[in-house]
């Protein structure tokens, strides 16, 4: 890397300094420093101050790489609007730059972010317990695997527990990890079951609870849009994961948070369009009728929902005429009559099929 770095300083000198911090933060994580041996490089390297969030804590140091609280960012704005860069799940570093920025500064972000990254996915209790739920919640890994995930999020074998996924840029108290899905990175949190406790198993859960800060299906925060998967035992929580995102992608204005146990047979719907590759003609439709139209899919969600078009004119703040007018042009357009109860249950079915082929979530972390 010596030999690259003159070679190059003698074509390119400011390439050649990139290099130079490249190398610099990687010779760190190859010594194992630590969070705040990565920070101080940041900040002398930089020649101002600098910090990091992450997981709740924040941290900063001044420019010459001391740890100091003196200046630190206000709360609730954690970077105080500096440059930065993001990592990890959530954390986000910054350099306390003055004035127009420096060749190397975005360069310095990137590597010590990169670094922190791997720093404390090593050394943090919270990358430990979301290792954890990543285990817990992957039904490929081995049964014992699994328990051994479960054990150290301290959850009980006989209890049952429930999974709830949202995007991944809300967060959620307790065991928590950011999961990679066809539908994007999603959030998945594990929560107490409530809903099947009883008698002495309703104590135990609550014991259980207290010692692991989880909160219950229940008592969960009123984050949305987000699905909450079916109560199972530590050994089978990758089935409620798997059922708290096809909830998830099932959410839609109308009905933001969905429990999965409401979806009833929709479960087995969902599962099995999701093996499919056909596309059904009321799928093709809709999607034309949607692409046209974008309004038209709250409409026909409360068409689907309502007992009659006069409740429908009168949720959606309409003339009874002006409804009947569009639901005759809609069941022209899907080929079907959205008007008798047979076509709302086609109309509820595509519906369906559209959320789950158009659900996505964003890339962002918080």
């Amino acid at each position: 890397m010596q030999g690259l770095v003159w070679r190059l300083k003698a074509l390119d000198p400011e390439a050649s300094e990139s290099l130079k911090v490249i190398a610099y933060f990687d010779a760190l994580v190859d010594g194992h420093a630590s969070a705040q041996v990565l920070l101080s490089g940041a900040a002398v390297l930089s020649g101002c101050p600098a910090g990091y969030a992450s997981d709740g804590t924040a941290f900063r140091v001044d420019a010459s790489g001391t740890k100091t609280d003196a200046g630190a960012p206000a709360p609730g704005a954690p970077d105080g609007g500096w440059p930065g860069h993001a990592f990890g799940d959530g954390g986000r570093v910054w350099i306390e730059r003055s004035g127009p920025p420096f060749a190397n500064d975005e360069m310095i972000l990137e590597r010590v972010a990169i670094a922190l990254g791997i720093s404390l996915d090593r050394t943090s209790p919270v990358a430990a317990s979301r290792r954890a739920v990543e285990t817990l919640l992957d039904g490929s890994a081995p049964l014992d695997r699994r328990m051994d995930a479960a054990a150290m999020l301290h959850l009980d074998r006989q209890t049952s527990y429930r999974v709830i996924a949202v995007p991944a840029s809300t967060d959620l108290a307790g065991p928590r990890a950011v999961i990679y899905t066809d539908a994007g990175p999603v959030r998945a949190g594990v929560l107490r079951s409530s809903a099947t406790d009883g008698g002495e198993g309703r104590n135990t859960a609550r014991n259980t609870a207290r010692n692991t800060g989880l909160n219950t299906a229940r008592n969960t925060p009123d984050a949305s849009p987000a699905g909450i998967g079916l109560a199972m035992t530590p050994e089978s929580l990758h089935r409620s994961w798997a059922t708290a995102l096809l909830a998830l992608r099932l959410t839609s204005p109308r009905h933001p948070r969905q429990l999965a146990d409401d979806l009833g047979s929709l479960l087995v719907f969902a599962e099995a369009a999701d093996a499919s590759a056909y596309e059904t003609p009321d799928l093709t439709a809709l999607k034309r009728l949607v692409g046209q139209h974008p309004k038209a899919l709250g409409l026909l969600e409360s068409i689907a929902s309502a007992n009659s078009l006069r409740a429908v004119a009168d949720e959606a703040g309409l003339h009874h005429s002006s409804v009947q007018a569009r639901a005759a042009d809609y069941s022209t357009e899907l080929n079907f009559d959205v008007r008798t109860a047979p076509g709302r249950v086609r109309l509820s079915l595509a519906l369906a099929l559209y959320r789950l082929r158009t659900a996505t979530f964003g890339q962002e972390v918080p």
